[in-house]
């Protein structure tokens, strides 16, 4: 009366070899393509800091140099506002 369909897997040695051979590589596959794919995450990163520390010490010299080319001309014209009084 039941339609029971049951279903047989005959697995013998060298089939399982192989399946835990496919499903250790396709771990191996997994965990490398992660590792290259934060590699290349890490260094893109680390481009972008580094670009924006090297923007920042242009910006600090930048500002150093304006500074002394102030204090030169402040100090120049303070000499000239002296004498000519």
């Amino acid at each position: 009366m039941s339609n029971e369909t049951k279903l047989r897997i005959r697995v013998n040695t060298s089939s399982l070899v192989k399946i835990a051979g496919v499903l250790s590589n396709s771990v191996m596959l997994a965990a490398n393509a992660y590792l290259i794919a934060s590699g290349i995450q890490n260094s893109i990163r680390a481009r972008k800091q580094e670009r924006v520390q090297d923007n920042l010490q242009a910006t600090a010299e930048l500002a150093a140099a304006l500074a002394g080319l102030t204090k030169v001309i402040t100090e120049t014209l303070g000499v000239y506002h002296v004498q000519s009084h």
